[in-house]
């Protein structure tokens, strides 16, 4: 069944606290240039923010793409359409750049946006974005950052979306968000049923089956707002083993 993009998500998060409606200048911001420059925020704002409502669409794919977004405060959620059905493709939070394609010509919307609380967002054509990267390089910097990362998240997307156990599915994508430091045996990390279902390419029921599965083999912990995974080694060694399964069942 298709997403309902006018709504809240999908499903209770497993893990994460709810949006504030107006996220504060801060680190989390990618338009926080730097913890004493307010004014220069605001001058931004000013001129380049618009306000987000819930439930808003922002852009629909295959319309003409002309300007690109810079996520202030709020929660947008991207889809795809796929055959007759909308698939979540990332739920997007502050300092996100997202409709990037639109600084390239004649480019046209990928997916569709959709914010799913309240917000504000930079709402800038080329000639904006250049403005603000020649006048603060430390924002250039940080957006680049930002999409290495998502180049690295894709990889790791394809990975996972070769798997074909629905288990191995969600453990290797629990196991990416993860990334503990060597050494360490526990990790804990904030991921809705959304954002889950969108990295490893299943409906929502079957994401929140296969973690309350885990859950049940005490794999994973859900502590509050958090998912905790007390254990790493154990669950890529359930990792390595539901692989090896796999192997076996295609050889017969």
């Amino acid at each position: 069944m298709a997403h309902d993009p006018r709504g809240n998500e999908d499903a209770p998060r497993i893990d994460a606290p709810a949006p504030r409606p107006h996220a504060p200048v801060g680190r989390d911001t990618l338009v926080d240039l730097d913890e004493t420059n307010d004014v220069a925020t605001r001058m931004l704002l000013e001129q380049y923010g618009r306000p987000l409502a819930q439930g808003e669409i922002l852009f629909r794919e295959g319309d003409a793409a002309n300007e690109a977004f810079l996520l202030h405060s709020g929660r947008v959620r991207l889809l795809k359409r796929v055959r007759m059905v909308e698939r979540s493709l990332s739920v997007l939070r502050a300092g996100d750049l997202f409709g990037e394609g639109a600084l390239v010509d004649g480019a046209v919307r990928s997916s569709t946006a959709v914010a799913l609380s309240e917000g504000t967002a930079l709402v800038l054509d080329r000639v904006a974005l250049r403005q603000i990267v020649e006048r603060f390089p430390q924002l250039s910097e940080r957006i680049l950052t930002q999409l290495v990362r998502r180049l690295r998240d894709a990889e790791d997307q394809i990975e996972v979306l070769m798997l074909r156990d629905t288990q191995s599915k969600v453990i290797s994508a629990l196991l990416k968000l993860a990334r503990v430091s060597p050494g360490t045996s526990a990790a804990d990390l904030s991921v809705s049923p959304v954002e889950l279902s969108s990295r490893v390419g299943l409906d929502i029921e079957t994401v929140k089956r296969a973690v309350q599965r885990l859950r049940d083999q005490q794999y994973l912990k859900i502590v509050g707002e958090r998912v905790e995974i007390p254990d790493v080694d154990a669950l890529r060694r359930l990792y390595t083993l539901l692989g090896s399964k796999e192997e076996l069942r295609g050889e017969r």
